[in-house]
């Protein structure tokens, strides 16, 4: 009998695989690139802050997933920790993510306010599939989580958006379609 499959096992190949098309992908639309000479507006400039932000905001994000991959699999953790620093280091580990836990909607709201303002201030998305795929990740990730901390009468669709939306895969395809949309702007 088959053990449960763990998703996380196919996150690396996932990666790796998504990585290579990209490239390839990246390599074929930068023969035909053009680059356009920038404009430096304020407009523009206040739209670079907001992308700051927005990856500082992401790093929070999944951050906490990464946190709660190691405190939920304690060996894992204990690997990295002296023993002496264990009890200490977890109980920390712990606070810290109950933390994140009662602020990741608020966190979570903020960055696809920032990443969606970056997009619309710089004008990075025009004629870039990259971008333009990575801006419907982010709108599909807000919306779903959205499904998840308002009230809808049907449970059905609360279930079904923490599904979607507490994926790792999301947030790899976010990682490497932002990469290379913004290599090729």
């Amino acid at each position: 009998m088959q053990g449960k499959l763990d998703t996380k096992q196919g996150l690396i190949p996932f990666t790796i695989v998504l990585t290579i098309f990209s490239s390839l992908y990246f390599m074929y639309l930068y023969q035909g690139h053009q680059p356009t000479p920038e404009s430096e507006t304020f407009l523009k400039e206040l739209g670079e802050g907001l992308g700051s932000l927005g990856l500082y905001v992401m790093a929070i994000i999944y951050g906490r997933s990464l946190l709660k991959i190691l405190l939920n699999e304690g060996t894992m953790l204990q690997r990295f920790i002296p023993v002496v620093y264990q009890d200490i280091s977890i109980t920390m580990s712990r606070r810290l993510l109950t933390v994140l836990n009662r602020y990741h909607k608020h966190v979570g709201a903020t960055s696809v306010g920032l990443l969606l303002g970056h997009a619309l201030l710089v004008g990075a998305a025009k004629l870039n599939p990259f971008l333009v795929l990575l801006l419907a990740l982010i709108a599909w990730q807000g919306l779903f989580g959205l499904f998840l901390v308002v009230r809808f009468p049907i449970a059905s669709l609360k279930r079904y958006g923490y599904l979607v939306h507490a994926q790792l895969f999301s947030g790899v395809m976010i990682g490497v379609f932002a990469i290379f949309g913004h290599m090729l702007t």
